[in-house]
């Protein structure tokens, strides 16, 4: 067995089972050890006497709790233990429960602790009263009071021992990146009732137990405490002190709730991208500097999404999330896709005549209808080049039918230009009209440029065809033309529509290209 599963398996061991019963029986023994100082002597005849009885009923009842509630730890730790030493056999539901009952472990087990020491004292003292009807009412008050505090003290104990064995031990092992709050939510003290827990068991109990002490060397029984608090200094001292302990106790727990629960919420709001959340600063403490800690992650976090956001405007925002989400170097790889290039007719004449204000006015607009028309079809936008567009299909998303898609997408743009041009005629300026050509083959799509400057983009034969092809559209007076490549790949009812226009030898290639067209106007 490795060194790290032995320290999981003793971790385990303590946790489950040696604190819980630990903390309840040397409670147990300091009880008896120390009963002689703070119960009345009647009692200590009495209990002397149960001694003697040798009552298998209070034998019973006084010790059957702890083995029932080990027996019940045994069966409660079993999903735990399954995990911890035989997690490749567990399945999702096991693996999720075991999650959960180790995030929960110290407060259940403490509880069953309580509830077993509790049960043991209310039916042992019941029983001994049943024995000996005629015992002092106050005697019995009194153990009954003493022993159920001694509960408390061993619950303390028990949950803030197996408390850190679980935080220091178990769960970095489970949960390495952390993740608790799925599983620590509704079942968790605050930290306003811890402290009222450890409050009671180490100001409140001890000094109770000198209560119970003065009474018995005064000779005064716990019915005439409410006199003593009236007339004996010592006593209203002890009363006054205990109340103001409380309230500070109380109060210092709430001045860290308050601002750690603030914490929480804004954290909470600032997962749901609520950004500009703030969480007000009242201390310089550890608290002040969290707090601190907590704004600025919103004002990077804020920052971040602004430049995520202008980023998505200057680059197709699926390109944006794939290079945000991968290594960014030189290179890339080798992929099939169709390529559709567009160009105005004419721009430039058109620009010669306008202000730079109207010809950015006219392209914005060209630009929005035609970028519409391609992401609908789930191509991306590499570029815009001058008045010209590169659009690509088929990466840096992988789509089966990028040529089919690339097709449509250029009759999407003629129908969004012909509505476009309407509106241009109404506002008095000039139509326009455009040129498109589709290409299919091989390119290299990845980051192109230096090493601290880069573009993605794609690059090879098949752009230069396609803007090649694009190049013919005004000399053959078409405005969609393909190559075979494409034409191979689209619908057979598309293909049957299309018609040959030639092979033509494009600029800068040795080799002559069919190239077809599509009756669209």
């Amino acid at each position: 067995m490795e060194t790290k599963q032995r320290l999981q398996f003793l971790a385990f061991f303590l946790i489950y089972f040696i604190v819980p019963f630990s903390a309840c029986l040397f409670t147990l023994l300091f009880a008896n050890y120390t009963s002689n100082v703070f119960l009345p002597e009647r009692f200590l005849v009495l209990f002397e006497a149960t001694q003697t009885t040798q009552d298998f009923t209070l034998l019973a009842l006084t010790w059957a709790p702890f083995p029932i509630i080990t027996v019940i730890l045994f069966f409660y730790s079993l999903p735990v233990s399954n995990y911890l030493f035989k997690r490749n056999k567990c399945n999702y539901l096991s693996e999720e429960r075991a999650r959960h009952r180790i995030v929960h472990s110290p407060l259940i087990i403490s509880l069953f602790g309580f509830t077993g020491w509790e049960l043991s004292t209310f039916l042992s003292v019941y029983r001994i009263d049943t024995l000996f009807p005629s015992s002092p009412p106050q005697s019995i008050i009194t153990v009954t009071i003493l022993f159920a505090f001694w509960g408390l003290f061993a619950f303390a104990f028990s949950y803030a021992t197996t408390n850190y064995l679980n935080r220091k031990l178990i769960i970095p092992c489970v949960f390495p990146e952390g993740g608790l709050g799925k599983y620590a939510k509704g079942k968790q003290f605050s930290i306003v009732t811890k402290q009222i827990i450890f409050w009671t068991a180490s100001t409140l109990f001890p000094i109770i137990l000198l209560v119970f002490g003065l009474l018995q060397r005064t000779n005064h029984n716990i019915f005439q405490l409410h006199e003593l608090v009236h007339t004996d200094v010592l006593f209203e001292v002890i009363a006054i002190m205990l109340f103001f302990s409380f309230v500070f106790s109380v109060t210092f727990a709430i001045s860290l709730q308050h601002p750690l629960n603030q914490i929480e919420e804004a954290t909470e709001l600032i997962k749901e991208q609520k950004f500009d959340t703030r969480v007000t600063i009242f201390s310089s403490d550890e608290l002040g500097l969290l707090g601190d800690a907590v704004n600025e992650m919103a004002e990077g976090l804020a920052e971040r999404e602004r430049i995520k956001d202008t980023f998505g405007r200057i680059v197709d925002p699926r390109v944006r999330d794939y290079l945000l989400s991968n290594e960014h170097s030189l290179g890339g790889k080798v992929v099939d896709a169709t390529i559709l290039f567009s160009d105005l007719r004419d721009f430039t004449k058109l620009s010669e005549k306008r202000t730079p204000e109207e010809v950015l006015y006219i392209l914005n607009r060209y630009f929005q209808e035609m970028s519409n028309a391609i992401e609908v079809h789930g191509g991306f936008i590499n570029k815009f080049i001058g008045d010209a567009i590169l659009a690509v299909f088929g990466t840096p998303m992988p789509m089966a039918d990028h040529a089919d898609r690339a097709f449509q997408t250029a009759l999407e743009m003629q129908r969004n230009l012909d509505i476009l041009n309407q509106q241009f005629l109404k506002e008095g300026l000039t139509e326009l009209k455009m040129g498109i050509g589709i290409h299919t083959g091989s390119l290299l799509v990845g980051n192109i440029g230096s090493t601290n400057r880069m573009e993605f983009t794609v690059i090879g034969d098949t752009v230069n065809t396609a803007s090649r092809v694009e190049g013919l559209c005004k000399g053959l007076q078409k405005n969609l033309l393909i190559t075979e490549n494409t034409a191979n790949l689209i619908s057979p009812s598309i293909r049957s529509q299309l018609q040959l226009e030639g092979e033509y030898e494009l600029k800068g290639r040795e080799s002559k290209e069919k190239i077809y067209s599509y009756p669209i106007t």
